[in-house]
């Protein structure tokens, strides 16, 4: 079996698969406030300043991507629902832990005043915009967790009625 094939069936793991994809946030929200910052070293800061939401958002994208791959190892035909909710939710989150250092962009740019505009928008608003990305992970696992427990139901009436 190639490397490439192990790494694959690893990630058939809901739980492995949620832990790489939260682990993946956490680099990307890193990699976003260390270029608005200009070093690693800053960015990593601007990333912790951001309190409970930086355990939050990763933990919240890892449980919703790990539902959504115990859902897609449990079910052959059509996930597209369960798809589109993890995306949006992923989606969201990474969105707004890039809106929450987007103000830190101005920093580097200040010619530019819609970057301004927003700075001061989102920075007011930065816990709000915050809470609504968890919010979207949260009704996004809610609505995978139901289609987990309704294919469950679905794949033991099929088992019962074989046997």
């Amino acid at each position: 079996m190639s490397l490439k094939q192990r790494i694959k069936l690893y990630l058939r793991n809901p739980f492995v698969f949620g832990a790489s994809i939260g682990i993946l946030v956490v680099l990307f929200n890193i990699s976003i406030a260390s270029l608005a910052e200009g070093s690693f070293e800053k960015g990593y800061e601007v990333f912790l300043t951001n309190g409970i939401f930086v355990y939050l958002i990763p933990l919240a994208v890892s449980v919703q991507m790990g539902l959504f791959r115990y859902h897609r190892n449990i079910t052959t035909g059509n996930v597209a629902g369960t798809e589109k909710m993890g995306m949006a939710g992923s989606a969201t989150s990474s969105l707004t832990m890039v809106a929450c250092c987007l103000h830190h962009v101005s920093d580097l740019l200040p010619s530019i005043g819609l970057i301004l505009a927003a700075s001061s928008f989102l920075i007011q608003y930065k816990d709000t915009i915050i809470i609504i990305g968890l919010l979207a992970n949260v009704a996004g696992s809610i609505y995978i967790a139901r289609a987990i427990i309704k294919d469950r139901i679905i794949i033991a009436n099929l088992e019962k009625s074989v046997s």
